[in-house]
Formats: C-alpha cells, sequence, structure tokens
C-alpha cells in the first residue's frame, strides 16, 4: 500500500483516521471481488469549496487534484487522467443548446427570481383589503389611489382610492436623491422660525428662579426624574423668554437710537448728521457704560433684528431660532429678496403666533406695546393665508357656494362615529386582527407614549403629537383653498391623519372609501374634519393616501413624498374619482392626465 504519500496526505490533512478508512475500503473490494484482477484500484483526490461551516453544503464544482496508483504508491500524471464527464445540473443550460419548448415553459413558469427593494413600511398582503378605497373631499380639488373593487360602492359616489404602498424611505447609508443646492442663510432662517412656531413652547415676560416642589437628589426615582423633567421643560421656556425679551428690546434701542438723533438735530441746528449720531451715542454709552467700539459692534446685530421685525412682524424675530444672532452678525443673507419673502408670509407668521401662542404678545409689555389686540382667534387652518396681504376667515372664501346656511366646518383631531349607522361598532376595527402587535414592525402598539414601542409613525400614533406644520393658504390658480407645508416632510413621514364622520350610504358628494368587501365605511368632511380636507388633487403629487392599522383600528393617513417647506401638498384623486365629474383638472402638471373635460 501507498504508506509514504498516504502519510504525507495524513499530516497534510491532520486526518489521523485516513489510513484506518483507506484499508477498510479495500479490505472490502478484495472480499466483495468488485473489480477484474487485471485491474488494479486508484486513489482519486478531489476538492471542493465550501464556506468554513461544515454544516453548509459546497458549491456545486469540484477541483481535480490528482491519483495515487495503491499498487505502487506511484503518482499518477495530472495529464494520464481522464476526468469523469459531469453531468449538467437541472438549473445549468449549455449555451449553445437551443431552448427547447419544455425549458420555455419552465421559464416562464419559474422565472427567474428578482430581488425588490420595498420600504420596512409596507402593511402585509393580507391586511390590504381588495377594494377598499380611500377617498378625499374639497369639492374644488382633485385626489388619487388606485385599484378599487367596482362593487364595493355607488358608482354615483366620488372616492379617492388607495392601494399603493408605503413611499420608500431612505436608507442609512445611501443616498439616493440628486445634488441640491444647499439652503440659503435665509432659507435656515425661515426654517427656524416655523420650527420654533410649531414647537411647545410657552412665552412668558416674567422669568422667575423655578424650585422643584420635591426633592431632586434623593435617587432618581420615578416621581424624582419627572419632576426633573419639568424643572427643564419650564427653564426652556424661561430660556426662550429671556432671548426673545432681549431681541425685543434691543430691535426697539434702534428705533429710539434713530428717533433721539432726529431729535438732537431738531435741537441743535448747527450739528451735522454725523455729529448728531456721536452725540447720542455717547449719551448710550454713559448709560450702558460700555466703550464706544462695544457699542458699534452690538447696534449691527440690533440693527439687524429690527430689519426682521420691521419686514416679518414681531412674530418673525420673537419666534426666530438661536442662528439669528450670526445671521444679524455677518448679515450674508440681508439681501433685496430678504424682505420681500419676509413681507410674503407676514401674516402667515402671524396667523400661527396668535392661534399656537396667544401668550406672545404679553412679551410686548417690556416696550409698552403689549396691549396690541389679537388678530387671530380660534383654530389655527380657520384661517386662510394669502401672500403678502391679511389672512381670510374660512367661511369667507366659500361665499361663492352661495349655502343657505353659509359655510361651516368644525376641525376635530380624532374621527366621529355615526351612531345612526353603525351604533357603537366602529366600522374600522379589523377582526382577528391583535390589537397590540403593529402589522408593518411587529411592535407593541399602545397608547400610552411610556408603553408604545411602535415607531412607524409617531407624530400621529404612540408619539407625542404636535399640530401639523401646514397651513391653509389662497392659490392663485383657481382651485381656491390648498395646504402648504411649512416645514420638511421627508419622504415616508406621516402629515396627517383623514378624519371627519364614519358613515356609510352617501352618494354624490366627496367621501374617502375604507374598509374591505362587506366592511366598508365611508369618511365624510363636508361638515367636519381637519386639514386633509383641503388638500388638492395633482397629476403628479407629492403626498398620497395609505392604510395604517393602530391599535387594531384602519386609519388612512397622508404620507409625504419628499416636500419641501413651502410647497403645496397634493395627492392624486384617482381616475375612478374624475371619471364620475365633468370636470378640468387644475394641477397645471405637463403629465396632467384631466386637461379636458371628455374622460
Amino acid at each position: 500500500m501507498a504508506g509514504p504519500l498516504v502519510s504525507q496526505l495524513c499530516a497534510l490533512l491532520g486526518n489521523q483516521h485516513f489510513p484506518s478508512q483507506l484499508a477498510s475500503i479495500l479490505s472490502n473490494h478484495n472480499a466483495n471481488q468488485s473489480y477484474e484482477s487485471k485491474d488494479h484500484l486508484v486513489l482519486r483526490i478531489e476538492g471542493s469549496i465550501c464556506t468554513k461551516d461544515a454544516s453548509r453544503s459546497a458549491l456545486p464544482d469540484s477541483i481535480l487534484l490528482g491519483s495515487i496508483d495503491l499498487k505502487d504508491g506511484q503518482v499518477i500524471p495530472y495529464s494520464q487522467i481522464t476526468p469523469t464527464a459531469t453531468p449538467p445540473r437541472d438549473n445549468e443550460t449549455d449555451e449553445n443548446t437551443p431552448p427547447t419548448p419544455r425549458s420555455i415553459q419552465n421559464e416562464e413558469v419559474h422565472p427567474p427570481k428578482r430581488h425588490k427593494t420595498v420600504s420596512g413600511l409596507r402593511p402585509s398582503r393580507h391586511l390590504q383589503p381588495a377594494g377598499t378605497t380611500v377617498e378625499s373631499p374639497e369639492p374644488d380639488h382633485s385626489v388619487d389611489t388606485h385599484s378599487e373593487d367596482q362593487d364595493t360602492v355607488s358608482g354615483s359616489v366620488r372616492q379617492v382610492h388607495s392601494d399603493t404602498g408605503f413611499p420608500q424611505r431612505r436608507k442609512a447609508g445611501q443616498d439616493y436623491n440628486p445634488p441640491v443646492l444647499e439652503p440659503t442663510s435665509t432659507d435656515k432662517l425661515i426654517a427656524g422660525i416655523w420650527r420654533q412656531m410649531y414647537s411647545p413652547v410657552k412665552l412668558s415676560r416674567t422669568p422667575t428662579v423655578v424650585e422643584p416642589t420635591i426633592n431632586i437628589r434623593t435617587g432618581v426615582s420615578g416621581d424624582v426624574f419627572r419632576a426633573v423633567n419639568t424643572l427643564c421643560m419650564k427653564y426652556y421656556n424661561q430660556c426662550q423668554s429671556s432671548r426673545a425679551l432681549e431681541m425685543i428690546v434691543q430691535a426697539y434701542w434702534i428705533e429710539c437710537y434713530e428717533a433721539r438723533i432726529a431729535v438732537i438735530r431738531l435741537e441743535n441746528p448747527h450739528l451735522s448728521s454725523t455729529e448728531a449720531r456721536m452725540t447720542a451715542l455717547k449719551e448710550a454709552c454713559a448709560v450702558l457704560n460700555w466703550k464706544e467700539k462695544d457699542l458699534r459692534n452690538r447696534m449691527a446685530i440690533w440693527r439687524g433684528y429690527k430689519e426682521i421685525k420691521d419686514a416679518g412682524g414681531w412674530p418673525s424675530l420673537i419666534f426666530a431660532s438661536s442662528g439669528v444672532y450670526r445671521f444679524c452678525k455677518y448679515r450674508t443673507g440681508f439681501g433685496e429678496g430678504f424682505s420681500t419673502r419676509l413681507r410674503h408670509i407676514r401674516s402667515s407668521l402671524e396667523v400661527a403666533a396668535d392661534t399656537l401662542h396667544p401668550e406672545w404678545r404679553d412679551l410686548l409689555h417690556v416696550i409698552g406695546q403689549g396691549d396690541t389686540p389679537r388678530q387671530y382667534h380660534g383654530h389655527p387652518h380657520e384661517w386662510v393665508t394669502v401672500t403678502g396681504e391679511p389672512a381670510l376667515p374660512l367661511h369667507a372664501t366659500y361665499v361663492h357656494l352661495n349655502l343657505p346656511n353659509g359655510f361651516h366646518y368644525r376641525f376635530i383631531d380624532e374621527c366621529v362615529l355615526d351612531a345612526a349607522v353603525f351604533g357603537e361598532e366602529d366600522p374600522r376595527r379589523v377582526p382577528d386582527l391583535d390589537p397590540d402587535i403593529c402589522q408593518v414592525c411587529k411592535s407593541k402598539q399602545a397608547d400610552d407614549v411610556e408603553q408604545n414601542q411602535c415607531s412607524c409613525f409617531p407624530v400621529l400614533f404612540g408619539g407625542v403629537k404636535g399640530p401639523a406644520p401646514v397651513q391653509i393658504f389662497s392659490t392663485a390658480s383657481g382651485k381656491n383653498n390648498g395646504v402648504v407645508a411649512r416645514v420638511n416632510f421627508d419622504r415616508g413621514a406621516a402629515i396627517g391623519e383623514f378624519v371627519g364622520l364614519i358613515t356609510n350610504g352617501i352618494s354624490g358628494v366627496d367621501v374617502m372609501v375604507g374598509g374591505t368587501k362587506g366592511r366598508t365605511y365611508q369618511i365624510y368632511q363636508g361638515e367636519m374634519g381637519n386639514f386633509t380636507r383641503f388638500i388638492n388633487h395633482s397629476c403628479r403629487p407629492n403626498s398620497q393616501f395609505q392604510r395604517f392599522y393602530w391599535r387594531g383600528q384602519e386609519r388612512i393617513i397622508v404620507v409625504s413624498r419628499g416636500i419641501v417647506a413651502g410647497r403645496e401638498i397634493t395627492v392624486d384623486y384617482s381616475d375612478h374619482y374624475w371619471k364620475q365629474l365633468n370636470k378640468v383638472c387644475l394641477c397645471g402638471e405637463l403629465c396632467c392626465r384631466f386637461r379636458g373635460s371628455n374622460r
């Protein structure tokens, strides 16, 4: 037997049992006489590629390493080895072999697998109610979603459909967007104003030292931690209030300084404008106890505060973010378009400030202007903003409808169930659906923020809720009112929930249809709802209606496809909606499907 070579293989491969295994095979062959006497045995050595984990199968191809003649122990040269033909595997096809009808049929039945990237926020297929439609209201707008079961609702119902998946969100570390211009200093300033406007900050002109009601140095128990959080929020509010008060006084100082110069010149006609300015400057330094150079440096920043206030009103300065100091110091954004942009949104800022932070005017008491009357009352969306002009009451923008009792609309945060139709049973509840598990992320859902683990749409469900950063505005394209985004909405982010009266059997008006075949319902926003009623149609929308299941109930939400602050929010009302109307689409897109009245 080939002892030396076998020993070398044992040492090389670390397999000490190899000689005994080989001897056992040879003894079995000798006993069975499975080969002719004139033949002699050859040890054929092959190798294959596999992973380190031995439990996994090797790759299909093997490599012939060589052979050893077991009779004389000599190596058989590789050139004398005749490899045995390896039959093709079932999933391998020779390039030169023409396709047979059987192979073509197999390819059609079992096409090559195609890996498709899908969003993590895509509901399960069995939860997508076949024939469910999502409708949108606003008679002078348009809306879309896609397939719908025509047997589910009456053909006379104008409805919006939503069977598309959630907009895909950008994966971490990957950038799918083309290069874009960086926001300017003015863009950042205005964005900061709107963010602060929709924050939960509470402004007050009387900052005081706030002390905790319990001993917060006795260990961080639940009560202690809540007390510290309360303390943190109170001082955060005071910090914002103090900064706002400082800017108010400094902007007003510039007004007084310029007025003082005018008075000095009237009292001393012989002084030049420069001399009058120097006189006023020295008067200020004597009281402030600052050097003239220090005051001049500060005046440049204070003058910027005044310019912001003059263009955008006091709210634009009071709710400016911390970056306003740098903006005014370096004055990189004070161009011709800066004041114009602020003037265009001046009334919009005042609407948001008066309705979301009615206490802000109290800060003006520090300069004796706290008695300025409040201009806008009620819900933030009860006012329609107009570019460069005062906002209008919502009902005043629907006078052209000639309604018998005028236009009345009640803003609500949650849907109202029509007890006359459904009684106490909410048709949005899906039978046999676990109300504690999210169907998208499979995490626990709870209305309690501390207990909830589902983070699919924290702005709407399971998180701290705030006012939607959107406003109703008057469009310039004949669509009457629309909805404008005041902050950026990333792709896949929720904008708001479609809420209204949950009923059934309505026809001839715009409704949103939800549920499944045999378990349908309608959401009607004719008399109550929220801002989603005023979202206009576009054949190239930047948002979409989408179903989401929260606590076992179906909810219709508006999800962004990527919206930049200042842009109108639009959806596609669907072909089904437009085919029932003799109206012309006013979206103005080049891809508009409904420019004409014949459809």
